[in-house]
C-alpha cells in the first residue's frame, strides 16, 4: 500500500500554458493512496504534473509539505524532517525514453542497477539471467540498444527495474516513445506483465485508452490538482469535467438541477450567456430529487444521439438548440474500424459553453449540406441525456 501527499510549488511547467504564463510559478498539490499490487494511473495533458509526482515518489524532487509511506515504512515527512535519498528507496523508474547506456549490452544494462548496490558475481548474474527471462529476452543478451527494436528496449528498461526487486514501480509515459503499431503489440505484453508480478505500479500517461486499460484505479490531474479519481467505470460513466467528457466520447453540460418530473425525467438549468439553457434528461436511478434549493449536477449526451437540422424540427422537441458550426473532423482511422463513413461536427451553442458535438455519416453531412461556419440545430431526446449529481 502507497500513501502521499504532497505539495510543491515550482518554476513554471511546460505544455498547454501560452509563453507568457510559463514563467509563473507551477503548485501542485495532490493526495494519493494506491492498492497494493494494483496499478494506479495519473491522467492528465502534458503540464498536468504527472511526471512531477513521479519524481516526487521517487526522491528526485523534495516537497515543500508532504509525507510518503510505502508498505508501512515512511520514506519522506516534512514535519519530522524525514527524506530518504532516491538509492535508498525501494522503487523501479522506468523513463520515457529509457535511458539505457548505449555501450554496455542488455546483459550489462540490466545488471548495472545491481553491481551499484554492490552485488557480485553468481548473484548478478543469478538475477539478471532471470530478468531476462522474464521479461523474453532471450537470444538478446549481448546485443546493444541501438541492435533492438523499441519494444525490446522497453523491456530492457523494464527489466532493469524489476531485477531490483521494488516495493513501486514507476512507469513514465512507457508506450509513448514506440510507433503505432509496436504500441498496439507492447501494450497487451506490458499489461500482462503487470499482472504477473503483482506489484504496486503507478503508470502515467496522457492517453486515456492506456488509463483505461491499465488503471485499477485512475486519478485525472489538470494544472496540479486532481480532478477526479476512480474506477475505469467511475470515468466512463460519471465524467466530473469538460475534459474528462471529451477524452470517452461524451457531451458534458454541469447546471443546476431545478426540477423532477414524472418518473426519471428532470430539468437542469446550463448557465451560459444573457440567460441560461434548460435541459431535459433522465435523472439516474438512485440519484434524490431537487429540494427547495438548486442543486449541482451534471449530463451527458453521447455524440451519436445528437440529431442535426437545417432548420427547426417540427414538433415541440425538448432539447433544441441553435448554433453555428466551428469544426468537422473526419473519425481517426482507428475509430472507422468501429464507426464507417462518420464525421464529428462541433456546433457551438453558447460562447461560455463547450462546443456540443455531433457524430454523423458522411451522407448525412453530404445531405444537409454542413460546412464550417453554417447555423444549424442540434437536438436530442430527454431519453439519451443522462444526468447525475
Amino acid at each position: 500500500m502507497l500513501r502521499a501527499t504532497f505539495e510543491v510549488e515550482l518554476a513554471g511547467q511546460s505544455g498547454r500554458r501560452a509563453p507568457s504564463e510559463q514563467a509563473s510559478r507551477f503548485h501542485l498539490q495532490l493526495s494519493l493512496q494506491a492498492e497494493a499490487g494494483r496499478t494506479t494511473v495519473l491522467l492528465g495533458e502534458s503540464g498536468a504534473g504527472k511526471s512531477t509526482v513521479l519524481r516526487l515518489l521517487a526522491g528526485l524532487l523534495r516537497p515543500a509539505r508532504g509525507q510518503m509511506i510505502l508498505d508501512d515504512i515512511c520514506y519522506c515527512d516534512s514535519e519530522r524532517g524525514i527524506f530518504v535519498p532516491p538509492q535508498e528507496r525501494p522503487i523501479g523508474y522506468v523513463f520515457q525514453d529509457y535511458l539505457l547506456f548505449p555501450h554496455l549490452t542488455v546483459f550489462e544494462n540490466i545488471a548495472f542497477g545491481l553491481r551499484a548496490q554492490g552485488l557480485r558475481g553468481q548473484e548478478v548474474r543469478r538475477r539478471t539471467e532471470a530478468a531476462i527471462e522474464q521479461m523474453r529476452l532471450n537470444g538478446l543478451a549481448t546485443r546493444r540498444p541501438a541492435q533492438l527494436s523499441g519494444g525490446q528496449q522497453q523491456r530492457v528498461a523494464l527489466a532493469r527495474a524489476l531485477v531490483l526487486q521494488p516495493r513501486l514501480l514507476l512507469l513514465d509515459e512507457p508506450l509513448a516513445a514506440l510507433d503505432v503499431q509496436t504500441q498496439r503489440e507492447v501494450r497487451q505484453e506490458l499489461r500482462r506483465l503487470l499482472s504477473e508480478i503483482g506489484i504496486t505500479t503507478i503508470f502515467v500517461t496522457h492517453n486515456h485508452l492506456e488509463a483505461l486499460l491499465f488503471g485499477d484505479q485512475i486519478l485525472v490531474l489538470d494544472n496540479g490538482q486532481v480532478i477526479q479519481q476512480g474506477s475505469r467505470r467511475d470515468l466512463l460513466e460519471h465524467p466530473r469535467s469538460a475534459y474528462i467528457a471529451e477524452l470517452v466520447g461524451l457531451n458534458f453540460l454541469r447546471g443546476q438541477l431545478v426540477a423532477q418530473e414524472t418518473g426519471a425525467l428532470c430539468t437542469l438549468a446550463i448557465s451560459g450567456g444573457s440567460r441560461p439553457l434548460l435541459v431535459s434528461a433522465v435523472l439516474e436511478e438512485g440519484e434524490s430529487a431537487p429540494g427547495e434549493e438548486p442543486r449541482e449536477a451534471c449530463v451527458v449526451v453521447d455524440p451519436r444521439s445528437i440529431t442535426l437540422y437545417r432548420t427547426p424540427p417540427e414538433g415541440s422537441a425538448r432539447n433544441l438548440f441553435a448554433g453555428q458550426i466551428v469544426q468537422i473532423l473526419p473519425l481517426t482511422a482507428s475509430q472507422r474500424s468501429a464507426h464507417d463513413g462518420r464525421v464529428r461536427v462541433s456546433i457551438e451553442i453558447d460562447p461560455a459553453l463547450p462546443p456540443l458535438t455531433a457524430e454523423i455519416t458522411e451522407d448525412s453531412l453530404q445531405r444537409l449540406e454542413l460546412h464550417e461556419g453554417a447555423h444549424i440545430y442540434a437536438g436530442f431526446k430527454a431519453t439519451e441525456a443522462r444526468a447525475y449529481l
